[in-house]
């Protein structure tokens, strides 16, 4: 298996330059920021392409908020397990290079036009939509896996740890790791003692 190739039998067979048309577009028609282009990605890569599964996709998401640029870390996930290094490279390439060039052109824009009233009521006017979008991914994603009990407490805890609490959300993710990794030892110590 070459370093730019994963598991044929997990994902289809991608071509570096659908996978370049595929981010680009991405890049070119993506805004919001954050969970928006998250939301766009998945729309692409998990509904229409099927590149991966939602499952999978949801495991990306969650290393893409240890460090950096959220929806840039979630590119190069994509990427790299669709083809590889050469992927990731593709797709984080042809993802940033529409936006470097838009938040150019948007900055001269707005250094020339910010005072003027319509351009700040098409900005507030964006807004709605972009939380709108948030709600919808995170509704999207969390359906199937806020089911249980124990989930419906997690999803709780996060929420208030990060949204009243303000606790940094890299720390949330480190503390149900550990959570999900003591209740795997001690799952592994039931079944066991039950076996003795």
């Amino acid at each position: 298996m070459g370093s730019d190739n994963t598991s044929p039998q997990l994902t289809p067979k991608v071509s570096l330059l659908e996978l370049a048309k595929v981010f680009i577009v991405i890049g070119t028609i993506g805004f919001g920021g954050g969970m928006a282009i998250v939301a766009l990605i998945q729309d692409y890569v998990v509904n229409k392409r099927k590149w991966m599964d939602l499952d999978e996709y949801t495991h990306g998401v969650a290393l893409g908020q240890v460090m950096g640029a959220f929806a840039v870390n979630i590119t190069i996930f994509v990427g790299y397990r669709i083809r590889g290094l050469k992927g990731a490279i593709v797709a984080a390439t042809t993802f940033l290079a529409p936006s470097i060039v838009l938040v150019i052109a948007l900055t001269a824009l707005y250094t020339r036009f910010h005072n003027v009233q319509s351009f700040q009521y098409a900005l507030k006017g964006i807004a709605p939509v972009v939380v709108a979008i948030i709600l919808a991914a995170a509704y999207q994603m969390g359906r199937n896996k806020v089911k249980s009990p124990e989930s419906i407490i997690l999803l709780v805890a996060a929420v208030l740890l990060v949204g009243v609490l303000k606790v940094q959300i890299v720390f949330v993710l480190l503390g149900a790791a550990a959570y999900a990794l003591v209740k795997l030892r001690w799952f592994k110590k039931e079944v066991s003692n039950a076996k003795v």
